[in-house]
């Protein structure tokens, strides 16, 4: 009862960690990713999603012309708030759109200096819309690596007023730091797991109002999200390189910590971290400070839950063969003979389906949930065995393809039993059917999406 009893606390505790981890949320400026950072996955298909986030932080501006000022006296602080909305087209394909406003204002100590190309001789406070970021972003999925995947994204930065930063002679800038011209902006997100590398660029548009060249800006980035039941806890690091311009701005690293937790399975999600300008923080220490805090809320639809495993009944035992014996003369009396053994436990057989989709052995987050209670079963037993069989439907161009494609779905599930759990790969057979015995209706989009399965009996030799 107990070995029972620690085998379904098990099962539930992977269950809950596989849709903890598969769950998502938006970032600061709209598509899915960790606070600032995008990363390679997609929301939902079919679904909407939506953000509200606001932060601060701590920057330095450039050097004005001809001068060299120690960077304490061009620091400033800039703050944002952002609305974003979002739509899962396919598990390929998304599309975004953010905007809000900000605000830039000098610190203590400003001396002058130069903010995305405009020269400031005087403390200064100005507050303005933000640009509105519109994008779409793809991901390419793995056949062999299920976790690893690639995001390519691409988006615009399109002004939302026709106000543009001027300065005269005397380097007098006019209320707004940002242009009135389009920014264009292209990256790539890569995601192994828990771990998110990122590279982006984003090109500053010039038109031929402007008596000055804004700069472009080059970023690098890793990210680590780790769940921890309901709550993600969250690191980004980043490099922004300032390249081009009339006054670059000096480069800079930021670090983001904190977590991300959601509010039952409702895909509202709490997200907080703090922030601090490493560049800032090596060099001057806390004086000025050079940190800041990111704070948002978010709704990305929950995942469907896995469907419950599917017990299979041991079979009755067979009857006894009695023999009949010829009568034989008494024999000596013996010593009383020793109590038999108890008999060995029967064995018991549990079947499980896990489903893929069309034209894919790509475990999805499902079907890994299903698995990770599969191997603790196996884990409990150490005599257990697994019995893998592919299926797929009648739609491949030929049976030689289908008995392929059923043949990589059950290698996909005996491999990450393997790698993933350490399950001893001699204890798992597989084998395949291609589009016979179909369990489902293949004339129906809802029996060929079931008929495209693998199906795992695991043998108990322990009865448990």
């Amino acid at each position: 009862m107990k070995a029972k009893r620690a085998a379904l606390l098990g099962m539930l505790a992977c269950l809950i960690s596989a849709a903890a981890s598969a769950q998502l949320a938006t970032n600061n400026q709209g598509d899915i990713g960790l606070f600032t950072m995008p990363t390679a996955d997609q929301p939902q298909p079919g679904h909407f999603t939506l953000g509200a986030y606001g932060w601060f932080e701590q920057l330095a501006a450039a050097d004005l012309p001809y001068t060299t000022t120690d960077v304490r006296t061009r620091v400033f602080r800039h703050v944002a708030g952002e609305f974003s909305l979002g739509f899962g087209i396919n598990k390929y394909w998304s599309v975004f759109a953010s905007g809000g406003a900000e605000d830039f204002r000098s610190r203590g100590g400003w001396e002058g200096g130069v903010i995305n190309g405009v020269p400031i001789t005087a403390p200064f406070d100005s507050s303005e819309a933000r640009k509105v970021r519109i994008g779409t972003k793809v991901t390419l999925y793995s056949e062999a690596d299920p976790d690893f995947k690639v995001g390519l994204w691409l988006a615009g930065w399109a002004p939302v007023s026709n106000s543009t930063p001027r300065q005269d002679q005397q380097f007098t800038p006019s209320s707004n730091i940002n242009t009135d011209t389009t920014d264009w902006e292209w990256g790539v997100a890569v995601t192994k797991g828990w771990f998110t590398g990122m590279a982006s660029y984003i090109l500053a548009g010039h038109t031929d109002d402007l008596n000055y060249r804004p700069p472009n800006k080059l970023r690098f980035g890793l990210g680590v999200d780790v769940p921890v039941g309901p709550i993600h806890v969250i690191t980004e690091l980043d490099r922004t390189i300032v390249d081009g311009g009339d006054y670059p701005e000096p480069n800079y690293s930021m670090l983001n910590a904190g977590a991300r937790f959601w509010i039952g399975q409702t895909g509202i999600a709490v997200s907080t971290a703090l922030n601090m300008n490493l560049d800032l923080l090596v060099k001057h220490g806390n004086n000025p400070s050079p940190f800041g805090a990111v704070i948002g809320m978010s709704y990305a639809a929950w995942p469907p839950p896995p469907p419950a495993p599917v017990a299979v009944p041991p079979p009755a035992p067979s009857a006894p063969v009695v023999e009949e014996q010829k009568a034989a003369p008494a024999p000596a009396p013996a010593p009383a003979a020793a109590p038999a053994p108890p008999p060995p436990p029967t064995p018991k057989r549990t079947t499980d389906e896990i489903f893929f989709d069309a034209g894919s052995a790509r475990l999805t987050n499902i079907a890994k949930a299903m698995l990770d209670g599969i191997a603790l079963r196996m884990k409990n037993d150490l005599n257990a065995t697994a019995a893998i069989t592919g299926y797929t439907d009648n739609s491949g161009k030929s049976e030689d393809a289908n008995m392929a494609i059923s043949t990589k779905r059950a290698a996909a599930a005996k491999e990450y039993l393997v790698t993933r759990h350490g399950i001893d790969p001699n204890r798992i057979s597989v084998s395949a059917k291609g589009s016979q015995e179909p369990a489902y209706d293949n004339a129906t989009a809802e029996g060929r999406a079931r008929n495209r399965r693998a199906v795992i009996v695991v043998t108990l030799i322990s009865g448990a």
